[in-house]
């Protein structure tokens, strides 16, 4: 006689709205927090309530408390050392003495009147052993920075206004490192933009993702955000998130991807830049990125689930009722019909896809306040 199927487990993420690019995004981050807490079978799928509520199937925990104690250390970030970013400081200046020590050796050789071949055996003569020292600052520098941050891909930065060169350096140290199943640090990476391309007003900077809104404006910064949510945020703010409806209690620490936060200045007594926001959201929203990767084109940076260009970008996202795990929802993610101007429905209900939504990117304020947000979202 056969054993009966056992149903698989199911939990609910009430606090959570599929509707809003932030709760879809947060939905996103906490599958991918499962994930890196042991919950290898989990998946997410969607139900339609009052709002689109995210369910998790196969979580690693059913009970919610017992599932914000798990998934909470991987939100936490690792402790940094008192002393780490002063060491860092002082290995990145030891690191720069020695990339200018080449650049002085390079044009000294230059302007020495010397044939092919003495030049050459100059070179490796004197260059070599400055490119090695050099090379080796670089490995203790990269070592100092990844422990003054709590996680590894902050190591870019405040932002993402980083060098090519910088930003191709560190991902190839990274990726030395990576393996199939420990590779998040990369997906980060990949989702933050591309040293194959640069920014249309920046040439020294890379292609950086659609969804970097906070570029200083308000003296807020896109990893700096990320890195301080990190540190601020608590277990308390994980389960009220996860499961209570957004009371919006917290000041400051946005990454601006709830339409919410669209407020003009017009039509308020004080700065916009000092209102609420759901500070936990935010940090699970930036754990989602690893699911929208960039990529460099003739035309400029792509980026998974984004259409349209320059100031005239527009973020698309499915629901869908059948539980997926991650992978699948990063193809799903890339599927022709979603970009459509209006989406071919029955394909995508084919496809277990029940709704589409859409919200655009716009720029609000004036010179140097202007500040990057979401639309209120539609469904198309």
């Amino acid at each position: 006689m056969n054993a009966p199927k056992l149903q698989p487990l199911t939990l609910e993420l009430s606090g959570m709205d599929g509707a809003n690019p932030l709760g879809f995004l947060a939905a996103l981050g906490t599958l991918a927090c499962c994930h890196a807490a042991g919950g290898v079978r989990t998946q997410l799928a969607w139900v339609r309530k009052p709002t689109w509520t995210p369910v998790l199937h196969d979580p690693p925990d059913a009970d919610p408390a017992t599932l914000v104690h798990t998934l909470f250390p991987h939100l936490a970030g690792r402790s940094v050392p008192d002393d780490a970013e002063q060491r860092r400081k002082e290995l990145q200046k030891s690191m720069e003495t020695a990339q200018t020590a080449i650049k002085k050796k390079q044009k000294e050789i230059k302007g020495r009147d010397l044939s092919r071949a003495e030049r050459e055996a100059a070179k490796q003569a004197e260059l070599i052993p400055l490119y090695q020292q050099a090379q080796e600052k670089r490995r203790q520098w990269l070592l100092a920075l990844k422990d003054a941050v709590p996680r590894d891909e902050l190591v870019l930065g405040k932002g993402l206004d980083c060098e090519p060169d910088m930003f191709r350096s560190i991902a190839l140290e990274f990726r030395a490192q990576a393996a199939h199943s420990a590779r998040e640090t990369l997906d980060f990476l990949a989702a933050f933009g591309s040293d194959g391309c640069c920014e249309e007003k920046h040439q020294d900077r890379i292609g950086a993702t659609p969804f970097y809104f906070t570029r200083g404006s308000g003296q807020q910064y896109f990893l700096d955000t990320a890195r301080q949510l990190i540190s601020n945020c608590t277990a308390e703010h994980l389960r009220d998130t996860l499961f209570a409806p957004w009371k919006y209690a917290d000041e400051r620490l946005s990454m601006r991807w709830d339409p919410i936060e669209d407020r003009q200045y017009a039509l308020l007594a004080e700065d916009p830049g000092n209102g609420r926001t759901q500070w936990m959201a935010n940090l699970l929203a930036y754990r989602g990125l690893i699911f929208f990767p960039t990529a460099p084109t003739q035309r400029g940076l792509v980026a998974t689930a984004w259409s349209g260009s320059g100031d005239e970008r527009v973020f698309t996202w499915p629901l869908w009722t059948h539980p997926l795990p991650p992978d699948t929802i990063r193809s799903v993610l890339l599927l022709r019909e979603l970009a459509a101007p209006v989406p071919d429905h029955d394909a995508l209900r084919a496809r277990g896809i029940v709704a589409v939504y859409r919200a655009r990117r716009i720029k609000v304020g004036m010179g140097s306040n202007i500040k990057l947000n979401f639309s209120p979202s539609r469904a198309v």
